[in-house]
């Protein structure tokens, strides 16, 4: 196009085209003719005239709207994708599309020599490096690498959430975002992985995923070593070493490290449950917990664990099982050397050493450590048991105790003892079971100590023997003493007592030192010295040293610490109940049982209670009562029975406990 003459209309020298394409010279086309003679008024008015329907207009600008608004169809048509026919507006946005089909990436990094296919990845890549954030929220002061993060953050503070969902009311910042939520509902996951065949909703999620494949994780923590594939995970990450809980919840308080769990947390004050099950209608608050949950009503277990064979339907699960493979508990307790998998496993069991128990019931003001606790207690209020058996109809209150019943009907039998490999339901079966190898073991060592103990017996029998005989063949020569050896050390010394005194002190030497100061009303676990705020912590922590329990049940192999609990324990497995009810004629194992019972007939008037009723056990020879004018009110002690109901054994007033133990099972 030839340059303007002086002296031209300033409409023809502010037109200048972008390019020499048909849609330009179309333009170009359109422009008036310039007038020959100066000053002279033009002979007829501008006329600009469409191409596509031949609409005249009197400026170049209403032209353009009506090419934008009327003809935007055919104009994108004219640069339309030939792999994926999307259309564009110009040539240069085509282009750029065209190179998410090709695999060209001519930009790349000098620094890392990573490719892009655009200029402008190639600039925000290179930020990654300087560390450059140029765009600064003029709010907080926060700095980003790349204009849209910093739009995305803005709508943070202004709260202007532009997309909403039609299907769930739900609204997002961005158009990408609601994009990718709308796939959610469709089930679409456009984005598929051609190594494993697994496939996405996310862009973002399908490229962190790629790098796992590659193996490119460029981020380490410099506390453990883990390495990532994106800054932002690390430095997630890093905070589970640090503490640092930078988000923080309005309503209550409460802080967190992500501000993910922060978003998911306030849908509980405002019950916002976006994710709805069709089937029973629970709601939920994330997306994740949403489709785990729907995956109880199908069955559907997709994550196998490759060492055992264990199928597990979402997998935070399936990661803790892992755990347990690998024996990797980072997590620590300062105050008694307990380790965790999970930090969140940590915190709970520290409340345990401070008493702390933030979870109350409504109800009845009982307090819990865990939140887990509390759901499972409020169970009791309610009645609710929701996790059913597909096979028998039988409900229960939590899924774990439904899973253990699945094992029923399946026939699994996932815990197996080591020892024997004998394999179980529970695993609570299985610590009983290993309960008697323990006692099997501590007969074998209170075996071999009887033996230590018989051979030293029999050298001192010999010994003494071989001096007695030299006495008295009238050997005169130095006898030697007989001396016992420590087995502990090489001490030596003259009697089997001294050696029995000395090996105590070995047994004081190898118990562990008490090193902390206990402070008043707290409660030390004698085995690793941990301290607990209440007696009931203690006892239940004490469940985890298991001591031996050397009386075994024939019958079910379950072992005890006396012979009292086992001889209890096998009235179980009898036919006899040898307590029975006067009234009704029930009879019962126990008769604690039977007293228990009793109540249910308290408004039958009982009978006097006679002593012909009561076990008595004769430990001594009946002694001969003492005539009668040598009892006296004050040979009577206060701990003596005194009974004035006619009995066939003769009690007499002088008689005690010691010598008449009157016992009555289950007191």
């Amino acid at each position: 196009m030839a340059s303007p003459q002086p002296g031209s209309p300033p409409l023809a020298e502010q037109y200048t085209p972008p390019a020499q394409d048909e849609e330009s010279q179309q333009e170009e086309e359109l422009v008036p003719a310039k007038k020959r003679g100066r000053g002279r008024p033009p002979k007829a008015k501008p006329s600009f005239k469409c191409s596509a329907c031949t609409e005249a207009f009197r400026s170049l600008s209403a032209l353009r709207s009506h090419k934008l608004s009327a003809h935007a169809k055919e104009r994108q048509q004219q640069h339309a994708c030939s792999q994926c026919a999307k259309t564009f507006s110009s040539k240069a946005q085509l282009s750029k599309h065209e190179r998410t089909h090709s695999a060209q990436r001519p930009f790349q990094c000098p620094d890392c020599h990573k490719a892009y296919k655009t200029p402008t990845e190639l600039r925000n890549h290179s930020r990654s490096h300087t560390g450059e954030k140029p765009f600064v929220c003029t709010e907080c002061g926060k700095a980003f690498m790349q204009a849209i993060c910093l739009r995305i953050h803005m709508t943070q503070h202004s709260g202007e959430r532009p997309y909403s969902c039609r299907q769930c009311s739900k609204s997002y910042p961005t158009l990408s975002k609601l994009k990718v939520h709308m796939r959610s509902h469709t089930g679409e996951k456009p984005y598929f992985c051609a190594e494993c065949g697994k496939s996405f909703a996310d862009p973002s999620v399908f490229r962190k995923h790629r790098r796992n494949h590659q193996g490119h994780r460029p981020y380490a923590c410099d506390e453990c070593g883990k390495t990532y594939t994106e800054l932002k995970d690390l430095k997630n990450h890093e905070r589970s070493h640090t503490g640092e809980k930078p988000y923080l919840c309005s309503d209550c308080g409460k802080a967190f490290s992500r501000s993910s769990s922060l978003a998911c947390h306030q849908r509980i004050h405002s019950q916002n449950k976006p994710y709805q099950c069709e089937q029973c209608g629970k709601g939920f608050t994330q997306l994740s917990s949403y489709q785990s949950h729907l995956r109880t009503h199908s069955g559907e277990k997709p994550f196998l664990c490759p060492q055992c064979g264990k199928m597990f339907s979402d997998p935070s699960s399936f990661r803790r099982h892992q755990r347990a493979h690998m024996g990797f508990k980072p997590y620590p307790c300062d105050k008694c050397s307990k380790r965790f998998r999970q930090p969140a496993d940590l915190a709970v069991h520290e409340r345990v050493h401070s008493g702390e128990r933030p979870y109350k019931c409504q109800s009845c003001d009982k307090a819990f450590v865990a939140s887990w606790d509390l759901r499972r207690h409020m169970l009791v209020h309610t009645g609710l048991r929701p996790f059913s058996c597909t096979e028998c109809d039988k409900s229960f209150a939590e899924r774990s105790s439904l899973n253990k019943h699945r094992r029923v009907h399946s026939g699994e039998r996932p815990f197996k003892c080591e020892e024997c490999l004998k394999s179980f339901v529970v695993s609570s079966s299985l610590r009983k079971h290993e309960r008697t190898h323990l006692a099997e073991h501590s007969e074998q060592q209170q075996q071999q100590q009887q033996q230590q103990q018989q051979q030293q017996q029999q050298q001192q029998q010999q010994q003494q023997q071989e001096t007695e005989a030299g006495s008295a063949s009238g050997f005169t020569a130095h006898t030697t003493l007989p001396q016992f050896s420590c087995t502990h050390c090489d001490a030596t010394f003259g009697s089997w007592e001294e050696v029995q005194a000395h090996e105590n002190l070995h047994s004081i030497d190898s118990a562990p030192p008490i090193t902390k100061i206990v402070p008043l009303g707290s409660h030390v676990c004698e085995t690793c010295q941990a301290e607990f705020a209440q007696l009931a912590d203690l006892q239940e922590h004490e469940k985890q040293h298991p001591k031996p329990r050397p009386h075994v049940c024939n019958s079910c192999g379950k072992g005890f610490l006396n012979k009292s609990g086992l001889r209890k324990h096998q009235k179980i497995h009898s036919t006899s109940k040898p307590h029975s009810c006067a009234h009704c004629g029930k009879a019962f194992l126990f008769a604690a049982y039977l007293r228990k019972h009793l109540r249910t007939h308290a408004d039958v008037p009982t009978a006097t209670p006679q002593l012909s009723d009561i076990n008595i056990i004769h430990t001594d020879p009946l002694p001969s009562p003492p005539p009668p004018s040598e009892v006296s009110p004050s040979t009577v002690e206060p701990s003596t029975i005194s009974l004035t109901v006619p009995v066939t054994v003769p009690v007499t007033a002088f008689q005690t406990l010691p010598e008449y133990l009157v016992k009555e099972e289950g007191l």
